[in-house]
């Protein structure tokens, strides 16, 4: 029988840091930012109050290690949606459903309660700024990227992001109400603001 090879204390590590932080994107959108606490973080996760501080320092810390987290998972998805062979038609439909998929995921409501919070948190707001700048480049990025795009690819990134708000924003509200004959219009409205830019 073949012994197992041990982990390096690198890869231990690195283990434990996942842990850490799936169990935090799991308590965020399972208990809000308020009741996710260090107690129930290490609970979910099985790992010690000492072994989540010989990583990070704080529970700010971990929560912005998790929205970093939340937006790398979602610009990965964002990416794949432009593998395979697709026609303009079919690529704006996919990015026009992707963007309110995503928008109403968990993970993306456990990201915008870390916004709100951070709104009135000092220590938050710098705590997470790196992550919000890191997912705004990268949809940026994405737009420069994009094949045939229009000739303004910076404007056509600020369309993208404005749309990813948009949806943001209805996510929001159909948690109280929901409006099915505007949601169409609006997707529909999306669907030509972006054909329309690239055909510039």
């Amino acid at each position: 029988m073949t012994a197992t090879p041990r982990r390096s204390q690198q890869e231990r590590r690195e283990t434990t840091i996942a842990k850490l932080i799936d169990a935090t994107i799991k308590c965020l959108i399972e208990h809000g930012y308020r009741d996710t606490s260090i107690g129930r973080i290490c609970d979910r996760a099985g790992i010690s109050h000492g072994g989540l501080f010989r990583h990070f320092s704080s529970r700010i810390e971990l929560i912005s290690a998790a929205t970093f987290e939340i937006g790398r998972r979602n610009l990965a998805m964002l990416a794949k949606l432009t593998d395979g062979p697709k026609d303009k038609d079919e690529l704006i439909e996919n990015m026009v459903l992707f963007a309110r998929r995503e928008a109403r995921s968990p993970m993306t409501c456990a990201w915008r309660e870390v916004l709100v919070a951070a709104r009135t948190n000092n220590e938050l707001s710098d705590g997470i700024r790196p992550a919000i700048q890191t997912f705004e480049d990268a949809v940026m990025d994405f737009a420069q990227k994009l094949p045939g795009g229009p000739k303004d690819k910076r404007a056509f990134g600020v369309l993208l992001l404005s749309i990813i708000h948009m949806f943001d924003s209805e996510a929001v509200t159909t948690a109280t109400l929901v409006s099915k004959d505007i949601e169409d219009l609006r997707h529909d409205w999306t669907v030509q603001l972006l054909q329309a830019a690239l055909r510039d």
